[in-house]
């Protein structure tokens, strides 16, 4: 399992992806760590701005749900 991060590391990782995200745009995506992604996903759900995996389990709050067709039976 991998180490918990910090509350300070995460603000610090997070912020690291969204800097080289702003700064790059696409090409700052394919440069983010895991463990930035990591650091982002955690503060979504902490902030939240969108829902834990065990609220989506409980069935608290619905899971996105994809379309099934492309709109062009419209």
């Amino acid at each position: 399992m991998p180490e918990r991060f910090t509350e300070g590391e995460m603000l610090r990782l997070a912020a690291k992806a969204a800097h080289k995200i702003d700064l790059l745009g696409a090409r700052g995506t394919t440069l983010c760590t895991m463990e930035e992604i990591d650091a982002m996903a955690c503060l979504l759900v902490l902030s939240g701005a969108l829902a834990s995996s065990e609220e989506l389990h409980k069935g608290a709050i619905a899971a996105p749900s994809t379309p099934s067709s492309t709109g062009d039976d419209q």
